[in-house]
């Protein structure tokens, strides 16, 4: 029988052993040699007395990447990991690490996905109801700004976090909500500020996913976070590295990975801007506590500092590079992990932490209830998550129905939980934070139009919404606009139900109206009109899908045109004499009824690379000192293969607004009309027009880029087209036009430049920045 003494280390002798043996093999560069011996002959109480490693994982957005090459190499040393702890990108990849994924899952998750969508919360378009669609097109700048207590506000990021919080609820759904994190596989610690002090909070019980997004609310990027009425903004403010909280808690060995090693060496940054020095600002503020807690580091605790100067905050395409970087400097630490593993390794798994496995449980969602609203009713929100109801839990199915919310546009944040009721049955609790910059919303648009016949056409314009007037969802819409095309407009918006929706609408427009010689063998412009029009109208609408919309509704219209320019103009003809032409003053007015479907699919207004656009309209006036009827049917469908992109599109109308008695030449008084990008391009806009239109047109588009994290792509392309608009009085010609082009599908809206050759050696050349422009 062995009689010898069982020896008990106190863990200050313990730390102490470490650091002489650790320090030993930095001054012995033959220590590694003898690491074999050594260990096994002094180390026998040391086994029975395994010192506490602690992972530490610094925040840096991609860069974080780097992790993983430590985390492998810990797998593979099999030394055991007694805690993790992590700030911002450290959060992510430590706190789902310690909840049971490995290294090649976590991997292969964050490289896959989507920056713009899931760091940014951008939307694709398909994603928005009707109305929304309707309104981005209207205007398509991001920036939405916000009314409250008679100040103008904005969001509080860039993005709102919340399809990160939604991925990350989803890849921790095994965890149990309100669980202690020291119970995951892996005891884990995210670290926040508190907002409020700029106290360092380390999180170590709640909600996983809520913690980890927290940790990650980057300053201007992301939206704080509120957890049990406190605000949380990133860790990385007061410890990006933090160590000081790993010895707080007892570390014994602390294993770091640090992603600061940044700044080029000889780099000369440029205080080009504010936005620039209030970035750098915060990157000096994070360097310094970085400084810090490396500076608390013991002998014993080993840093791997990757070098990732050619790696920035949003370089997740690059996972692979970035964890070769890591793996460089794993190995740059190779004698002192080995030394870690001689004592820290295990050989059989940890049977005192299991998985957690909250989702493999038998879960019913029994009940709904809602938190967090305040203008927003319970009633919507249950009635959109209602078929939930009964239903077996599924985060993936959960977090869609959340997301589907979170696109309505009515809210900052979406998060769940789910409370046990009894037995299998459990109750769903979503917690909403509305947008804090509401209840009242504006949104800016500009637009800038040019074309070689000296046409130019500007405008700026604000829109502004307020939601949730009342109880039922009543909502109100402003529009003005001014420049070439003013606009004054207001309209209500009553949900009736899931589907039916009630629209009372009143408008004003004015818009300059260029007259071109009605031969259209050149592009002569011969006078200049304006159109001013005033409508009042209500319509019912019916939701078929979310994509798609049919409206009948009643319209009454009071339309001027009015010559600008002289009233009795002539131009050339080939046979040399001048051909007179007499434009008129016109006013009509009249009440009718409209009918509407629309199927809107596209992925975009402007460039479109998938799915497909129907409308076909129908009126007919009911009122009128003037005939009054109107068709119109659009089409476009696109695809792509790659970076190829193809459109089609079709557009026909026939419209009767005014008795001609046979008049030749109402050119002012046409409203269908064709001319500029994509709409018979070779001629300028407006300069083909009538009260009948056909046109054709296919569009070839090469991706030149795809437009990085803001997912702006720029396209080079080519557009063949057939129509022609004329007079029922006359007979149609068709037209041929070819247009080259290179665009970019920009968050402010359209940004193309064009060159166009047809019929007749008809040419344009057209820029256009912005919101499109429609004459009529």
């Amino acid at each position: 029988m062995n009689t010898q003494k069982r020896i008990r280390l106190s863990p200050t002798l313990r730390s102490l052993w470490l650091a002489a043996l650790l320090a030993t093999s930095l001054v012995a560069p033959w220590a590694q040699a003898q690491t074999a011996d050594a260990p096994s002959a002094t180390m026998g109480a040391a086994e029975r007395s395994m010192p506490r490693v602690t992972v530490v994982l610094a925040g840096g957005g991609a860069k974080g990447f780097a992790h993983l090459a430590l985390l492998r190499r810990l797998e593979q040393d099999h030394i055991k990991i007694a805690k993790i702890i992590g700030t911002s990108m450290g959060a992510v990849i430590g706190g789902l690490y310690a909840s049971g994924m490995d290294t090649g899952q976590i991997e292969k998750v964050i490289a896959s996905l989507d920056p713009g969508r899931v760091a940014l919360d951008q939307l694709d378009r398909t994603e928005l109801p009707h109305r929304g669609r309707e309104y981005q097109q209207r205007y398509p700048v991001d920036l939405e700004l916000g009314v409250k207590n008679g100040a103008l506000t904005f969001a509080r990021g860039v993005s709102d976090g919340q399809r990160f919080l939604a991925l990350m609820q989803e890849l921790t759904a095994n965890v149990a909500p309100n669980s202690s994190f020291d119970q995951l596989k892996i005891p884990f610690r995210a670290v926040a500020t508190r907002y409020r002090d700029g106290e360092l909070v380390a999180f170590d019980h709640g909600s996983l996913a809520l913690a980890v997004r927290a940790s990650m609310a980057a300053p201007g990027v992301f939206a704080p976070v509120e957890i049990e009425g406190e605000t949380y903004v990133d860790g990385g403010l007061v410890a990006n590295l933090p160590v000081e909280v790993a010895l707080r808690e007892g570390a014994d060995v602390i294993v770091a990975s640090y992603l600061g090693d940044s700044d080029k060496i000889g780099e000369t940054l440029d205080a080009g801007n504010a936005l620039s020095v209030a970035n750098r600002m915060l990157d000096i503020l994070m360097r310094q506590n970085e400084r810090r807690n490396i500076a608390l580091l013991r002998a014993q605790d080993i840093l791997v500092r990757p070098q990732l100067q050619d790696f920035g905050f949003g370089s997740f395409d690059k996972p692979a590079q970035i964890i070769l970087a890591g793996e460089e400097a794993v190995q740059a630490q190779d004698n002192k992990l080995r030394l870690l593993a001689q004592v820290a390794a295990v050989t059989t798994a940890d049977p005192s932490q299991p998985m957690p496995d909250f989702a493999q449980r038998s879960i019913t969602i029994q009940q709904l209830r809602v938190t967090g609203n305040k203008n927003v009713t319970s009633a919507y929100i249950e009635r959109e998550l209602q078929s939930l109801l009964g239903t077996q839990y599924q985060a993936h199915a959960v977090g869609q129905k959340l997301d589907e919310l979170y696109a309505s546009g009515n809210f900052e944040r979406v998060n769940y939980r789910l409370t046990q009721l009894q037995g299998s049955q459990y109750e769903l609790v979503v917690d909403v934070n509305e947008k804090t910059y509401g209840p009242n919303f504006l949104k800016t648009s500009l637009s800038f139009y040019s074309e070689s016949s000296g046409t130019n056409l500007f405008s700026f314009g604000v829109g502004y919404r307020r939601p949730w007037l009342t109880p039922s969802g009543l909502e109100l819409q402003a529009d003005v606009r001014a420049g070439s095309q003013s606009e004054l407009a207001v309209s209500l918006f009553q949900p009736l139900g899931e589907r039916w929706g009630l629209n009372g609408f009143a408008s004003y427009n004015s818009s300059e109206l260029p007259l071109y010689r009605p031969d259209v063998s050149i592009a002569q412009k011969l006078a200049t009109s304006t159109l001013r029009r005033q409508e009042l109208g209500l319509n019912l609408s019916y939701d078929l899908s979310q994509k798609a919309t049919a409206k009948i509704g009643v319209v009454a219209n009071n339309t001027q045109v009015t010559i600008d320019t002289a009233k009795t103009l002539s131009y050339p003809t080939d046979g040399g004499s001048p051909a007179v032409y007499q434009p008129r003053d016109a006013q009509w007015e009249f009440a009718g009824i409209n009918m509407q479907f629309t199927a809107d699919l596209l992925d975009s207004p402007s460039f479109p690379t998938r799915g497909y656009y129907i409308n076909v309209e129908a009126a007919q006036g009911v009122t009128s000192n003037n005939d009054y009827t109107s068709y119109r049917a659009n089409a476009l469908w696109a695809t792509r293969v790659g970076p190829h992109v193809i459109n089609l599109g079709l557009d026909l109308g026939a419209d009767h607004i005014f008795d001609c008695n046979g008049c030749a030449l109402p050119t002012s008084l046409a409203p269908l009309y064709l001319g500029g990008f994509q709409s018979m391009g070779a001629y300028q806009m407006g300069q083909l027009i009538g009260d009948r239109l056909v046109h054709l047109q296919g569009t070839y588009m090469y991706r030149l880029t795809d437009g990085g994290i803001l997912h702006q792509p720029t396209y080079v392309g080519f557009v063949t087209e057939a129509g022609d608009a004329w007079l029922s009085s006359r007979e149609s010609s068709i037209k041929y036009s070819n247009t080259a082009f290179i665009g970019v599908d920009s968050k402010i809206g359209d940004v193309f430049l064009g060159v166009a050759a047809g019929s007749g050696g008809n040419h344009n050349i057209f820029l256009q920045l912005g919101r499109r422009f429609s004459l009529w």
